[in-house]
């Protein structure tokens, strides 16, 4: 390879790369261009005057919220005082929990209370488990019962529990459903 040979490859080389450069550079104009353009001004404002259209509406809401506030507290502080007191409050659910079950032929096992207090209230609140054994129907008029009761029951969850059926020994009759069952109940401290 000659020193001419060796000189042309290289203006040729440098060449390719300055057309390259120019190119790189023509590509990025072209682009900024293209961006500039999908920039519509009309389509910005109207999209910003929605967003502070709605930020308005949610300030209202909160607005009549509070203006709310202390006929809601009104409310809860009523409700709070149609609650059982605490001092009777378990023989009470249990007592109800028990005709209800007699009543829609459910039998029920291992009642268990567990007591919480509500800070900033007058209330205690009463999580209650229960297992309950009986037909469909059965289990559907309890839970019926249970939620038209005078006293405030919330039902957090139900589950299908396995029964063995046959009818023998520890084993349920065939068509018996066990449902563990979770609720929530009030109580007025006293």
């Amino acid at each position: 390879m000659t020193m001419d040979d060796f000189k042309t490859k290289k203006r040729v080389i440098l060449t390719g790369l300055a057309l390259l450069l120019v190119m790189d550079g023509a590509l990025a104009y072209y682009n900024s261009r293209l961006a500039v353009r999908d920039e519509n001004p009309g389509a910005k404002l109207k999209a910003e005057s929605q967003q502070v259209a709605w930020v308005k509406a949610d300030v209202e809401r909160a607005n009549k919220i509070k203006t709310r506030l202390p006929e809601t507290q009104k409310y809860f502080d009523q409700f709070e005082t149609t609650l059982p007191p605490a001092g009777k409050g378990y023989s009470m659910v249990s007592q109800e929990v028990g005709e209800i079950a007699r009543e829609t032929h459910v039998q029920v096992q291992d009642l268990k209370f567990r007591e919480k207090e509500i800070s900033g209230r007058n209330v205690n609140e009463i999580e209650i488990e229960a297992l309950l054994d009986g037909d469909y129907g059965g289990i559907v008029r309890f839970l019926n019962r249970l939620q038209r009761s005078k006293n405030a029951y919330v039902v957090d969850s139900l589950g299908l529990d396995s029964v063995t059926s046959g009818g023998t020994g520890n084993q349920a009759p065939p068509g018996t459903v066990k449902v563990s069952l979770h609720l929530r109940s009030y109580f007025r401290k006293t």
